[in-house]
């Protein structure tokens, strides 16, 4: 039932392909193909459901090669992230139904769909592989599809040199994942990944396929310093296409670190939970630090994207640590914390791309200190991308905020361990990251800030429009499941501790993290019978309060965090109210002796964040540029033009030599092609000498 279910959705999918190119003839299968593309993916969420509740089961394709056959198989872990891309990939095709209308030329549209149906199925046969043959056969398959859906429009500038990193890097990762199950024996004819877990690698081939495995995934993950592609190729994708990237493939990769490292690995010494937790804390810091200055919407948000990453990777370093000294329970709940953020993360951070795609449409450009107004004239997508920033920016009571304090949690209970470094190290790490959610606060109310709120700065935002309706729904599609999640936290955290469980050993886990009447509501039958809630009797009131009882801290209730806002805030109000002066008062706003206060005067997206290029000047190597345009003589000032450049450390320090050492090693080995046949018969001959010779 688990992987017929999947086979159903990967036919949904392929039919969703088929149907697009049928639009070059027919104007009304556009909508066809997306709608089977969202069928496709609410199978892939119900096969999701089964694989989360149901032990592993393994099918064997009837093709095989010299290095195996081809095999599927369906676990728990695989299951939480096979959610996540059925979930998402709902609202994108209900999204794309709309939005690939504008998009140039009917063919550019049914490339869109086809590649967008065939990519989601590639990513769920990377979640479904039971070889590493299978895995890494989906994974090129799946790097060659994104590479094309980037370059559907080809003729935008930067948009092929975007998605070229991204297919180069994918694929520098790619070689290092091969040789890695090279390593352990996974490419042997038979192997496949349940018996690699079972006979794990040990000593020095260990941890040189751990560094290939963190290397390989870790490319598609956005580490640092392998994140390059990640704000390039966003910005320059399609809005639906920069969704799938940043909520479904990513998260691919990072279900491949997890298999690797911690299940087909065995157990880890620390040392390899410090190189993964150090890499996670760098790569969240770098991430929110340089989201902070994208002036381009999509920009910032991918920049958000790699810390989020970022803190994902350091969750899975916490895990390895827990493991190496024996605390099993703590290592599962690190684990639980990856898996429950990924899925909101996917969630939430798809519906922000959608929503900047709604607002490319609706103004034409995405540069947020020319926005400015949209929330009057987008009045659907503003309170959805709203929303979908207070989840990620950790608001409580929304589902960041439930990530980042039980990660936080897990960290703090470092005081277990014995080893005074761990200990330091576990610690040291949880306050940078909670430097790095603090700043990730401040950028999402200078994305809101700058998009929608104030007057327009531009008239391109004067005259924005709400999106299609069908653009509008595909957005609210995960932004409601997401808000659900919150509001009734065991909706999501059931799914990413069965996940969880199932890599980490962690018997009892949703039982340490849930109260006792949502965990095993079989002993509290009278009370769930009851009701116990002001939800009875659907939902019983316990659950929605986060008690980590096994490894007890303090307790979260999200329900009535949100009613304690509700009440502070119209208390605050009703007091405002009554201590304010009745009447209203109006004069004149001094305006630097201008006549009227234009829109340009107040605060922007760059001006809200001035201060950031001050503190962190030395990461940042920011220069400024003004210049003065005089009139006539030079104390006649026509105007002031202000120029502010960053140059990315990673960017300037590693991929610049790299590109130029590659330019020099090119030009270098291009002599030896001088056009002489007798040239090149002589290398043939000198090649076959020292062959002969080493043998």
């Amino acid at each position: 039932m688990a992987l017929e279910l999947l086979i159903d959705g990967l036919v949904c999918l392929v039919a969703g392909a088929i149907l697009a190119p049928v639009m070059l003839w027919r104007d009304g299968a556009r909508p066809l193909s997306a709608a089977a593309g969202a069928v496709g993916c609410g199978v892939l969420a119900s096969a999701a459901g089964v694989w989360l509740s149901e032990p592993a089961h393994t099918v064997a394709l009837p093709a095989s090669t010299p290095l195996g056959a081809f095999e599927l198989r369906s676990t728990p872990l695989a299951g939480v992230f096979l959610l996540l891309t059925g979930l998402v990939g709902i609202g994108i095709f209900v999204y794309s139904a709309a939005y690939t209308g504008h998009l140039g030329g009917a063919r550019r549209q049914a490339a869109s769909l086809a590649l967008l149906n065939l990519s989601v199925g590639a990513v769920a046969l990377v979640l479904a592989a039971g070889t590493p043959l299978t895995l890494l056969l989906a994974w090129e398959v799946m790097s060659i599809l994104t590479y094309l859906l980037v370059t559907v429009e080809w003729d935008h500038p930067g948009r092929p040199r975007a998605a070229f990193l991204m297919l180069a890097l994918s694929e520098i990762g790619f070689v290092a994942m091969a040789v890695a199950f090279a390593l352990i024996g996974g490419l042997a004819p038979g192997a496949d990944l349940a018996s690699l877990a079972a006979h794990h690698a040990t000593g020095a081939v260990a941890d040189a396929a751990f560094v290939l495995f963190f290397i390989g995934f870790g490319a598609k993950s956005g580490l640092v310093p392998l994140q390059g592609w990640l704000p390039e190729a966003h910005p320059a994708a399609p809005s639906n296409v920069s969704s799938l990237l940043s909520a479904v493939v990513v998260k691919a990769a990072i279900y491949g670190l997890v298999l690797s490292t911690f299940v087909l690995l065995g157990p880890p010494p620390a040392w390899w939970g410090y190189l993964a937790l150090a890499a996670g804390v760098v790569t969240a810091a770098y991430g929110i630090l340089f989201s902070l200055l994208a002036p381009d919407l999509k920009r910032a948000l991918a920049f958000s994207t790699v810390e989020n990453l970022g803190f994902m990777i350091a969750m899975l370093g916490a895990a390895l640590v827990f493991a190496a000294a024996g605390k099993t329970l703590l290592a599962g709940m690190a684990l639980l914390v990856l898996c429950l953020h990924a899925l909101y993360h996917a969630l939430l951070k798809g519906a922000l791309f959608l929503g900047a795609g709604s607002v490319d449409v609706a103004t034409g450009t995405r540069d947020m200190d020319l926005l400015g107004g949209l929330a009057r004239r987008m009045r659907w997508t503003t309170p959805l991308f709203l929303v979908s920033a207070m989840g990620l920016a950790g608001i409580p009571p929304m589902n960041g905020f439930q990530t980042e304090w039980l990660g936080l949690q897990t960290l703090i209970r470092a005081h277990d361990l014995a080893a005074p470094g761990d200990r330091v190290y576990l610690a040291g790490a949880g306050a940078l990251l909670t430097l790095t959610f603090a700043l990730a606060v401040t950028t999402y109310i200078r994305i809101v800030g700058g998009a929608f709120l104030g007057a327009p700065r531009s008239h391109t935002a004067r005259r924005a429009r709400e999106a299609p309706r069908a653009m509008v729904l595909g957005m609210a599609v995960p932004v409601v499941i997401a808000a659900a999640m919150a509001l009734i936290p065991p909706l999501g955290i059931g799914a990413a501790a069965a996940a969880a469980q199932s890599a980490s050993g962690a018997h009892g886990l949703l039982g340490a993290v849930l109260p006792p009447i949502f965990a095993e509501p079989q002993r509290f039958a009278t009370v769930v019978n009851l009701g116990a809630t002001f939800l009875s009797p659907i939902v019983p009131a316990n659950g929605l309060v986060i008690v980590p009882t096994s490894i007890s801290f303090a307790f979260i209730s999200p329900t009535y965090i949100l009613l304690t806002l509700a009440a502070v805030i119209l208390l605050t109000a009703a007091g405002l109210r009554l201590l304010g002066r009745p009447g209203r008062r109006e004069s004149p706003v001094w305006t630097g002796a201008i006549a009227h206060r234009e829109p340009t005067m107040q605060y922007t997206a760059t001006g809200f964040t001035n201060p950031f290029r001050s503190i962190f000047g030395g990461v940042y190597r920011s220069r400024r540029e003004i210049e003065v345009d005089y009139h006539v003589a030079p104390h006649h000032v026509r105007g002031i033009h202000y120029r502010h450049r960053v140059t990315e450390p990673v960017e300037r320090y590693l991929y610049r030599p790299v590109v130029a050492g590659a330019r020099r090693l090119s030009r270098a080995v291009s002599r030896l092609q001088g056009g002489s046949l007798s040239v090149y018969l002589l290398y043939l001959f000198a090649v076959f000498v020292i062959v002969l010779l080493i043998r």
